[in-house]
């Protein structure tokens, strides 16, 4: 994707996304966000088996779809904390308001980030989840070198949760017209699988699974329906955690 295509599909996902968070509400039935993702919950009930008070990192966390339940069950459990990023001012701005709608404002810090510029410090995190996140980093290198940064900045024994849409199709629900999707890594099924099995060598693999979506969106000048197969992927990272 030369750097024009790229910065167009950049801004088409920040105004669907802004748009998106000012008309729903999370953990409401009507969109995506309706609930938190379930594999994101269930490798957090595995962390917390053996640490009840894990630092959490949520990379494009949005309103907090994810975020906030995962800060629930964090009050529950002891007093770990969560940090959400994300690249829209509108969705920083969204999580702090459910944060102390949902009241869990001590469990979570929100941040305006760019996953590929942002510096994390070493060794600070004990789960990562990036859900809907690093298919909209600029290359294949890029990726990489994002997911190399999370290692750096997960403790031993730390989980990384991850779910990237691939084979994306996006269709004009009034004419049928295929359109190029409007986000910025597009990537096969296999192609992600690969490049993800390659940047988790050394890792414990907890989780390879996958399925497919489709949404209704409003992206373009009238509604389309977004395809994609969401690949799912979890590892450890191995050493003994801290006590």
């Amino acid at each position: 994707m030369g750097a024009s295509e790229f910065e167009q599909a950049r801004e088409a996902e920040k105004d669907y996304h802004a748009k998106l968070y000012e008309e729903q509400d999370i953990l409401k039935p009507g969109s995506w966000m309706a609930e938190p993702l379930p594999f994101a919950m269930e490798l957090l009930e595995e962390l917390l088996a053996d640490n009840p008070s894990p630092v959490v990192l949520d990379l494009g966390s949005g309103p907090g779809r994810n975020a906030i339940p995962i800060a629930r069950r964090l009050q529950e459990a002891g007093d770990g904390r969560i940090v959400g990023t994300d690249l829209l001012e509108a969705a920083v701005d969204k999580l702090q308001e459910n944060a102390a709608k949902f009241g869990v404002a001590d469990q979570v810090r929100a941040i305006r980030a760019d996953v590929e510029q942002e510096a994390f410090e070493a060794e600070a995190y004990d789960y990562v989840l990036a859900c809907g996140c690093l298919e909209h980093v600029s290359s294949e290198e890029a990726l990489l070198r994002v997911i190399r940064k999370l290692q750096d900045a997960t403790r031993p024994g730390g989980i990384h949760g991850l779910s990237m849409n691939t084979n994306l199709r996006e269709t004009a629900l009034e004419t049928g017209e295929e359109l190029p999707p409007q986000i910025e890594l597009r990537l096969s099924e296999n192609r992600a699988r690969s490049l993800l099995e390659q940047a988790y060598e050394g890792w414990d693999v907890l989780l390879r699974s996958g399925h497919d979506v489709k949404i209704e969106e409003d992206k373009y000048d009238g509604p389309t329906e977004f395809k994609a197969r969401n690949v799912v992927f979890a590892a450890r990272k191995r050493g003994m955690p801290r006590p």
